[in-house]
């Protein structure tokens, strides 16, 4: 996946980072091969897993930002309120205008790119399976050393 502006602080977080990446690769490989050398399953492939990319950097900067505008600011009330308002509508827009941008990143990628269908739905459940494995590593750490 795609790094995003800052270094993810969450180890769990990093991990799924980097296998879902690890996954797409494997993946684009895999679709190569099945497909007898054409490149449109594994351009789907990693077109899906960038589209993924995009969107989880597009929710962590929603949430970033959101965590910034929740810390108090020292403003006299009227301008605080104007202040305020100004920025919910600007991350409306933004929220809107993210989304937007990876609907047509999505339609570049199927229409004039060609990627095959497939790939893209296999590049865009990369993300979950590595969510998977990372839930089972979790799993695996926390259960006691004398059950399995």
């Amino acid at each position: 996946m795609i790094s995003t502006r800052t270094p993810e602080p969450d180890a769990s977080l990093r991990r799924v980072r980097r296998d879902a990446a690890l996954i797409c690769l494997a993946g684009a490989v895999v679709a190569l091969g099945a497909m007898g050398g054409r490149p449109d399953g594994a351009l789907g492939v990693l077109a899906g897993g960038a589209l993924m990319a995009v969107s989880y950097s597009a929710i962590r900067g929603g949430v970033d930002a959101a965590i910034r505008r929740a810390a108090p600011r020292l403003e006299d009330g009227a301008s605080a309120q104007s202040s305020a308002s100004r920025a919910a509508g600007w991350a409306a827009f933004r929220f809107i205008a993210r989304y937007g941008v990876i609907a047509v990143l999505a339609w570049v990628v199927l229409v004039p790119l060609r990627a095959h269908p497939l790939g893209v739905f296999a590049g865009v459940t990369a993300p979950v399976l590595a969510i998977g494995i990372e839930a089972l590593r979790l799993a695996a750490r926390s259960r006691p050393n004398g059950r399995k």
